[in-house]
């Protein structure tokens, strides 16, 4: 599986920033493709902490928050009259 083949990779030199970030963002892409919100974020987090701007680990994150958004609301919006 894709997932365990990037955390393989990151361990192989957890100090290759360059070569790293890319890595945590492919995980994450991975991690929202599988609908597991919670991990993407904590992998695009990492990619944002080697280089904080680096737009497409932004816009990862904002997509996921966004669906963990939706999910909270239609969960907890449903019964409620107004």
């Amino acid at each position: 599986m894709a997932v365990e083949e990037y955390k393989a990779a990151l361990e192989l030199d957890p100090e290759n920033s360059a070569f790293n970030v890319n890595l945590y963002l492919g995980l994450c892409k991975v991690l929202v493709t599988l609908g597991r919100g919670k991990d993407a974020l904590s992998s695009c987090s990492s990619a944002l902490d080697i280089n904080g701007d680096l737009v497409e680990a932004l816009i990862k994150v904002g997509y996921v928050q966004i669906q963990m958004l939706e999910i909270w609301v239609e969960g907890n919006v449903e019964g409620l009259s107004f």
